[in-house]
């Protein structure tokens, strides 16, 4: 299979950072106590004339200001919360590289008083073709006491959907702005923010973090790939680790839908995941509306021929067209030869993203292509943003994505497996991936994470420094059924600070009633088992099974302890009787 991933929106992105204020490492808090003792240095001063220019090689700083922020609000942003009453000193540099026109910007968000600041950087990833300017990022890494900064490598960022930007009037491609976004900014990101950081408080970060999902997340693995130096932790999730094969194999249910002339609605998707779902959520031992392990579900739409049911009022079967169309766009794209491409869109996976489909008013069906696969398409192979993507045939599908391959593979892919220089810096990667995921298949990481395995020694050696936790019932970066990540970034943290190692990473979500549903994430390859007893919304009812070698994946002994006192030594009665009691 052609390894494959994307820069995707950044629509989501609540389990990207802590909910629980980071605490200070042993350092910051000795140093803080020491200066309580004796006089505090006074607070530093939002001052452009306090600021020199960072020195980066290939770097002229053309400008730099700052500004005091009191009392400053950001909203809402998907499912990330808005922030209120946020104080901070907010740093703009604007720079440039040698030889070019272009005029990058570097933000910081700088918490105002020394006491606010925890004493780390957190460096803030992009999403869909914004290199990083996101507000609700850097708002929640400010909210946390973190030293906040950000770029937008160098080009218009009101839009993360739009690539207008990469093109020159002559409609070729800019060259230096495309590599800026997919991958210069990142590093100089980081330099720029620990050398205003440093000048800000007169010391350096103790600490600096990666924070990212989709886009951000792929930022991350190549920052851990290229540049872990100079960062201690990165959490990335969702990654998208090679935008041109995502996104040309996100257009494969257009392409399909349109060969078959068989236009599938949101309702009619809606059908077949639920019959799914009615078919897969026990495997787990617990109906809650997600499919813990896709793999063992056996479901195939042509089962469904004949079968009724209703959309938009009107009564519908299952013709034979369409069940073999749904089977097509879940096995995924395919070589002329038979050889996969990419990843279909799993068994229990929401639809609408990206085998949308537009329906006039006189119920006239076409495609509606995932904007991300449509503008990459339109605009970096054709070079037009106004190409008619309908006028694509399946036989010019496998040379396109050739054509994409051969010419942007080499600058955006992010999936080498090679992890030597992450694992000598010393830092450590944090990567989670919703199951559901209707954007980037959470397959493409996984496929990483065996191949860095084999490349560096196996999971064992590979769970030293990488770690990956995969969310049942999560789609990207949020939203779904299943319990999403809530203090990611705090695991990295006492992962990288106090050298504890997350077995598993808690994640929480409320149910159609409303009720608090918590689960542990497991450490990949575990899986999350429901041990048959107790509670199955709270997270002590559930183990983590199938993992390493690693004893601390094994809980099901420990569990079944437990549960031997917890029940008073039920087990041991019932065994006196010559019966059997079975947990899992």
């Amino acid at each position: 299979m052609l390894r494959a991933g994307l820069l995707l929106p950044l629509l989501a992105l609540r389990g990207t950072y802590a909910k629980r204020e980071a605490e200070p490492s042993s350092s910051s808090s000795s140093s803080s106590s020491s200066s309580s003792s004796s006089s505090s240095p006074p607070d530093p001063i939002c001052d452009a004339s306090a600021f020199s220019h960072p020195k980066l090689d290939g770097i002229k700083i053309l400008s730099i200001s700052a500004t005091t922020q009191e009392n400053h609000e950001v909203p809402s942003m998907g499912v990330l919360p808005g922030q209120k009453d946020l104080n901070f000193c907010e740093v703009n540099i604007h720079m440039t590289h040698t030889g070019t026109d272009d005029d990058v910007l570097v933000r910081l968000w700088l918490p105002t008083k020394r006491d606010e600041w925890n004493g780390r950087l957190q460096a803030t990833g992009g999403g869909g073709f914004s290199t990083s300017m996101s507000f609700g990022m850097v708002a929640g890494a400010v909210k946390q006491g973190y030293a906040g900064v950000t770029t937008d490598g160098g080009h218009d960022e009101t839009s993360w959907l739009s690539l207008d930007w990469v093109l020159n009037p002559n409609r070729t491609i800019n060259w230096n702005l495309w590599q800026n976004y997919a991958s210069k900014s990142l590093p100089e990101q980081v330099l720029v923010g620990k050398s205003i950081v440093e000048q800000y408080y007169g010391e350096k970060p103790h600490h600096t973090y990666w924070n990212g999902c989709s886009g951000g997340g792929r930022q991350g693995y190549l920052m851990a790939q290229k540049y872990p130096e100079l960062l201690d932790g990165i959490m990335a999730a969702a990654p998208a680790l090679d935008l041109v094969s995502l996104a040309m194999g996100a257009f494969w249910p257009q392409l399909v839908m349109k060969e078959r002339n068989e236009y599938i609605s949101n309702c009619e998707f809606s059908f077949f995941r639920n019959k799914v779902l009615e078919a897969c959520d026990m495997i787990d031992g617990f109906k809650d509306g997600v499919i813990i392990d896709p793999d063992e579900c056996q479901f195939d739409a042509r089962d469904l021929i004949g079968e009724e049911f209703e959309c938009d009022g009107q009564k519908q079967k299952v013709t034979p067209s369409m069940a073999e169309t749904v089977r097509s766009i879940a096995t995924g794209p395919t070589a002329p030869w038979g050889k996969s491409l990419w990843y279909g869109i799993d068994h229990g996976t929401d639809h609408s993203m990206i085998a949308n489909i537009s329906i006039s008013a006189d119920d006239i069906r076409s495609q509606n292509p995932m904007p991300v696969s449509g503008e990459f398409i339109k605009t970096l192979i054709f070079r037009n943003p106004k190409y008619d993507l309908s006028s694509i045939k399946e036989s010019d599908y496998w040379p396109l994505w050739v054509h994409a391959l051969t010419e942007f593979g080499r600058s955006i892919l992010t999936d080498d497996p090679d992890l030597r220089a992450l694992r000598d810096a010393g830092t450590k990667l944090l990567s989670w991936h919703g199951i559901n995921d209707e954007l980037i298949p959470y397959q493409a990481t996984v496929d990483y994470r065996q191949r860095v395995e084999r490349e560096m020694g196996g999971a064992n050696e590979v769970d030293k420094f990488y770690r990956l936790f995969l969310a049942p019932g999560v789609g990207h970066c949020a939203f779904g059924n299943g319990p999403v990540p809530s203090d990611p970034l705090g695991a990295l943290v006492d992962w990288v600070e106090k050298d504890e190692a997350p077995e598993a990473i808690d994640a929480e979500t409320y149910n159609e009633k409303g009720e608090l549903v918590t689960r542990q994430l497991c450490a990949w390859p575990g899986k999350p088992k429901y041990m048959g007893i107790s509670d199955p919304k709270r997270a002590s009812s559930w183990s983590c099974v199938g993992g390493t070698e690693r004893p601390e994946l094994e809980y099901e002994a420990e569990f079944k302890d437990r549960a031997s006192e917890i029940l008073g030594g039920i087990q041991d009665r019932i065994a006196g009787l010559g019966m059997k009691l079975s947990i899992g």
